[in-house]
């Protein structure tokens, strides 16, 4: 059912973007600083959370739905995670995510001056819809030192999605039923310039809060030789990302043609 929602929003911005008036398109990348939040109380007390870094990078979308509001969206490759330790020191859980995403955005824009040069600022709200990829990080506690062959304590595990956990290799951590289609909201400010005509230069920064668990059913479980510990999923994204786009208007041309053809009617 999710699945089938984000498709009819894809197509219906798509499809929709070519009856307003102004249309723009163009790239768009930038930096994550994200971390996840335990639902559990007891497990906030249990484990300490802390943000790392990552990235972004797709594709732009925006258009005018009235005179100072737009509609902005993209489609992005993005990576987020979490470094997790237990409050105790011997346990450590580093995971990186990776996510196809699209955030939709509803944008209002006002206008600002630094001195005599013009700029506009703006505020917005709107969902985001993501799809998890998988991911990969490290893992290590008392039983990798105890059972693990190589020289540390430290080893590679992959997320894998699917599997029978008690099939689970050394280096898998298996999600058995994940939540790969996931919501949230995002919160944005920006600002846009226009370095020339019919170009513009848009810097936003973003505030998103998941709202799905990334399981609501399966723990995140490692092989059978470490038994001590499985990761609850019952846990949400959240973090800030800052993105620069820079955008074309596509409907230029459209006005181009429209006044070439209205100079050569015009009676001498």
């Amino acid at each position: 059912m999710k699945t089938r929602i984000s498709s009819v929003l894809i197509l219906t911005f798509i499809f929709c973007s070519t009856a307003f008036a102004q249309v723009l398109v163009g790239p768009v990348a930038g930096a994550n600083f994200s971390w996840t939040s335990f639902s559990d109380k007891d497990l906030k007390d249990e484990y300490n959370v802390s943000p790392v870094f990552g990235y972004h990078v797709g594709g732009h979308l925006a258009f005018k739905v009235r005179k100072r509001f737009f509609l902005h969206t993209s489609l992005i490759y993005s990576t987020k995670g979490k470094n997790l330790k237990s409050e105790a020191g011997d346990l450590s859980l580093k995971l990186r995510y990776k996510y196809i995403e699209m955030p939709i955005v509803y944008t209002a824009y006002f206008k600002g001056h630094i001195g005599e040069k013009e700029f506009k600022y703006s505020l917005g709200v709107g969902p985001n819809i993501s799809y998890w990829l998988g991911g990969k990080g490290t893992f290590e506690n008392a039983d990798t030192h105890e059972f693990h062959n190589g020289p540390s304590g430290v080893i590679p595990v992959d997320i894998v999605f699917g599997k029978d956990p008690g099939s689970a290799t050394e280096n898998e951590m298996v999600i058995q039923r994940p939540n790969r289609v996931q919501f949230g909201l995002n919160f944005t400010a920006g600002f846009l310039f226009e370095p020339v005509r019919y170009r513009e230069v848009v810097l936003t920064l973003r505030y998103e809060l998941g709202h799905s668990y990334l399981s609501r059913e399966s723990d995140g479980v490692f092989s059978p030789t470490f038994p001590s510990f499985s990761e609850s999923q019952k846990i949400r994204n959240q973090g800030f990302r800052i993105s620069l786009a820079y955008l074309i208007d596509l409907k230029v041309e459209e006005r181009k043609r429209g006044k070439s053809t209205i100079d050569r009617k015009r009676p001498k």
